[in-house]
């Protein structure tokens, strides 16, 4: 479907990211289900599709969190399946519980009722555990204010929302206040996913930790200060086809030695990582350089070693968080 689309769009439409297709659904789900509150009631077919898609909003926040601070597979089929589910189970107890059943039936809603509380529960406490999964000194200050930033607003909507005006007495100060929090508290969500999504473009995840070969002194290190300098030197970085065999026989050491030094003083998954990490800057040095505005972006891939775009654009994206035009675009 999605090949089928591209062919039939004009070539200058990019595809929606997937963390903007997720934000959609969160901004639909809390608009639908704030919808009455707004407009003071809403006519049955429209009421009646606004308590499916505002179901799920607590499981769309989540999958928005797995975007925005997970590095690597952030989301998988069964965080489809997932949602799915939770929208099935929410949107089910929403529709019942716009005509009150008796009966047997009304069982049925009190469970579904329960259910979608502990859904809701344990989504939200799944966002948390997002935010914090990583969280450590190897993050930059940035991106630990970052997240304390985010765990904090959106705490304090969730304690405003589900602590205080849920379910509040329509004589009590928390009934009085409760469409005014709702409708407040979808606007700061809303609003500061949007602000979220726009920090990560500029300032990628994979970048936003410290360095370990920075964090653990690597001038200390010998092997692994010459495996910089010699990658460094003369851009041997972007030889192709360079292999760690070959580094270690140029720099006369053991192939494992090289190995071990890459994966644990310089802090790289691989020696691929490392070489793909060197030519991304130096793409990026190349990119960014007015001389270079009219250059072909394939040209800059081949001058830093890569044999083909697509490996490239996937390279860049991944270290960047944006495709090479993206941020040649952004830089200018």
């Amino acid at each position: 479907m999605t090949a089928l689309l591209a062919r039939r769009l004009p070539l200058n439409i990019a595809p929606i990211e997937p963390i903007n297709l997720i934000w959609l659904a969160f901004t639909l789900s809390v608009t639908a289900s704030i919808l009455p509150s707004m407009v003071g009631g809403v006519v049955a077919p429209l009421a009646n599709i606004a308590a499916v898609v505002g179901s799920a909003g607590c499981g769309w926040l989540w999958l928005l969190a797995r975007s925005l601070f997970r590095e690597e597979k952030q989301i998988e089929r069964w965080n489809i399946f997932a949602m799915a589910a939770i929208i099935a189970v929410e949107g089910s107890s929403n529709l019942i519980g716009r005509y009150p059943p008796n009966g047997s039936m009304s069982e049925m809603y009190r469970i579904l009722g329960n259910a979608e509380g502990f859904i809701c529960i344990g989504a939200l406490v799944l966002v948390f555990a997002e935010v914090f999964s990583d969280y450590s000194n190897e993050l930059h200050k940035q991106e630990r204010r970052f997240r304390q930033i985010f765990s904090l607003t959106f705490g304090a909507m969730i304690a405003l929302t589900l602590l205080w005006v849920l379910n509040a007495d329509e004589n009590s100060l928390g009934g009085q206040w409760k469409e005014t929090v709702l409708i407040s508290s979808a606007l700061v969500g809303v609003i500061g996913t949007r602000l979220c999504i726009s920090f990560r473009k500029l300032h990628p995840l994979s970048l936003s930790k410290v360095p370990k070969y920075a964090a653990r002194h690597a001038g200390d290190d010998v092997l692994a200060k010459r495996i910089i300098q010699f990658l460094e030197q003369d851009r041997k970085f972007a030889t192709p086809e360079l292999k760690v065999a070959d580094l270690a026989e140029l720099l006369g050491e053991h192939e494992y030695k090289v190995t071990q030094c890459i994966t644990g003083s310089l802090g790289y998954r691989n020696f691929n990582h490392l070489i793909n990490s060197c030519r991304i800057e130096s793409a990026k040095e190349a990119l960014a350089s007015p001389g270079n505005k009219e250059r072909l972006i394939l040209s800059v891939a081949f001058d830093c070693g890569f044999n083909s775009i697509g490996p490239f654009n996937r390279a860049f994206k991944r270290q960047v968080g944006m495709t090479p035009r993206e941020y040649r675009a952004a830089v200018e």
